[in-house]
């Protein structure tokens, strides 16, 4: 009896196809990863900026931090705009250690205000000199803005975006809480 062939693989023309199949899938489905993955990081760049947004509204209503002058100092300087990293060095003529800072940090579970902190929780930003400014903009419902400059909230990764002030944030489309 004469026993067939036992052919054990593929054929040149068969790892020819799959391969030009997988090509044309991974250059479908890269662009639309690639734009999940920075949509992503937005939102986690916007829990965290809302993150730094109800520390900093906390800290300005907790009795004890009303009460000290040098917080107050830093709270009444806020109709400017204001780097987050700002408060800690002195903003408004304050120290560092004042009360407000202490409860935004520990709130925050931060060590410092600084901006290579702030660096370490911000995923969407493309350059080191994305940070957070926050300026007061008066009321009781939602009583300041922030925002992360040179950042993209479209996720498109165009880090022009640095607002002037809060009265900005609608017509420049970076991270913010308006």
């Amino acid at each position: 009896m004469k026993k067939g062939i036992n052919n054990k693989g593929f054929s040149l023309v068969e790892l020819i196809i799959v391969i030009a199949i997988m090509a044309i899938l991974i250059g479908i489905m890269a662009p639309q990863l690639i734009r999940y993955i920075e949509k992503s990081k937005v939102a986690t760049d916007l829990r965290s900026l809302d993150a730094v947004y109800q520390a900093i509204v906390y800290a300005a209503n907790d009795p004890r931090v009303v009460l000290e002058p040098e917080s107050q100092v830093i709270i009444n300087s806020l109709t400017t705009k204001t780097q987050l990293s700002a408060l800690e060095t002195g903003h408004g003529g304050a120290d560092a250690n004042t009360l407000l800072c202490q409860e935004i940090r520990d709130t925050l579970h931060w060590s410092d205000l600084s901006m290579a902190t702030q660096q370490e929780y911000l995923s969407s930003t493309h350059g080191s000199s994305a940070e957070i400014w926050l300026q007061y903009k008066g009321g009781i419902m939602n009583p300041i803005a922030i925002w992360i400059t040179y950042t993209d909230s479209t996720g498109n990764k165009n880090i022009t975006y640095a607002p002037n002030d809060w009265t900005d944030l609608d017509t420049v489309p970076c991270i913010a809480i308006k």
